[in-house]
C-alpha cells in the first residue's frame, strides 16, 4: 500500500471530520454563511487590516491561507465594479501616488472592496475574522459549504 496516498486520505477525513465537529459545536453561534463568501470576503479584510494596500504576493499567501489557489483572486480585479486594484486612476486618496513606492506590485482596495468589507465588519463584526475557523475554511479537503462562527 503506498504509504503518501493513504497519509493523504487519511488527512482529507481528518479535516471532514473537524469540519462536521466544529460545525456542530458552533451551530448556536449566530453567524453562519457560505464558505465561498467567507474566503472571498477574508482577503479583502486582509488587505484592509493591512491599511488596503498590500504587495501582489501578500495576495497570494492570503488566498492560500484561505483555501483559493492565487490565480482564482483575478476577479478582484476585473469586472464593473473591481474591489482590488493596481490602477492609480482607481485610487481615490492621491496623497498615497506622492509616494515612490507606487508601482504594478502594489494591491489597493477600491471603493467597492471596502465596501464589502463594511457590509460584512457590519453584519458579523469587526471581529468576525478572528472567529473563522481557519482549520474549516482554509483546507482543500473540506466538504462543508455553510459554517458557523
Amino acid at each position: 500500500m503506498d504509504k503518501t496516498k493513504l497519509l493523504k486520505d487519511l488527512k482529507r477525513i481528518e479535516a471532514s471530520l473537524a469540519a462536521v465537529i466544529h460545525q456542530i459545536e458552533s451551530e448556536n453561534t449566530g453567524i453562519t454563511a457560505t464558505i465561498a463568501v467567507v474566503r472571498k470576503i477574508a482577503i479583502l479584510e486582509e488587505v484592509f487590516r493591512a491599511g488596503g494596500k498590500v504587495t501582489a504576493e501578500e495576495v497570494s499567501k492570503f488566498a492560500i491561507k484561505y483555501g483559493k489557489t492565487p490565480s482564482s483572486c483575478a476577479g478582484y480585479y476585473s469586472g464593473k465594479s473591481p474591489s482590488m486594484t493596481t490602477n492609480e486612476e482607481l485610487i481615490d486618496d492621491k496623497a498615497l501616488l506622492k509616494y515612490n513606492w507606487f508601482t504594478s506590485d502594489w494591491r489597493y482596495l477600491t471603493n467597492t472592496g471596502l465596501l464589502l468589507v463594511r457590509e460584512k465588519r457590519d453584519e458579523w463584526g469587526e471581529d468576525w475574522l478572528d472567529r473563522v475557523p481557519l482549520d474549516i475554511v482554509g483546507s482543500d479537503a473540506n466538504t462543508l459549504t455553510y459554517i458557523n462562527f
